[in-house]
């Protein structure tokens, strides 16, 4: 039986540009991070990038959405992050954030590349709710030892905001 248990929560009390979980330790097989998130965008669309180790490159992502009866798919390669869909924006509803959880897959082991899976869900205002799932790969072999999170249309990851990382031991 599985066993998970969590290392860190973060609460934003006020606004800021990133969030970091640094100093994971190499005792678990699997890390998965929960959170419920808004950023302060302008638009309608919200997403946060995920980065290891402080690197701002060789990610890519695949990622497959829906919204009422619309359906949505979308890839890239050689980007600075793995882009987490959806994130609640400010402009489009100030009063929910989105929830996502992100499985790490084998963060420490240093022969094979990290790659998560992501589910996330937003009910927006307009009765129009969003899905996402978004698979990603850092293209690198050294192990996981922090995540931060960086915003993709605004400026902040809004107050109110909580991010936990757990330690997944099977």
């Amino acid at each position: 039986m599985a066993v998970i248990e969590a290392i860190a929560t973060t609460y934003l009390e006020a606004d800021a540009a990133s969030v970091t979980f640094s100093g994971i330790p190499s005792t678990y097989e699997h890390l998965q991070l929960r959170y419920s998130g808004r950023e302060d965008a302008a638009g309608a669309e919200g997403a946060l990038g995920m980065r290891f180790n402080g690197v701002g490159s060789g990610y890519t992502y695949h990622r497959m959405s829906g919204s009422g009866a619309t359906a949505a798919a979308a890839s890239s390669t050689s980007q600075t992050a793995i882009w987490l869909w959806w994130c609640s924006t400010a402009a489009y509803d100030a009063a929910n954030y989105a929830g996502n959880v992100v499985d790490i897959l084998d963060y420490r082991n240093g022969s094979k590349n990290t790659t998560i899976q992501s589910t996330s869900a937003l009910a927006a205002p307009t009765g129009t709710d969003y899905v996402a799932f978004v698979s990603g790969l850092w293209d690198d072999v050294a192990a996981v030892t922090s995540i931060t999170l960086i915003v993709g249309f605004g400026s902040n990851i809004v107050r109110g905001s909580e991010f936990t990382l757990y330690g997944i031991q099977e």
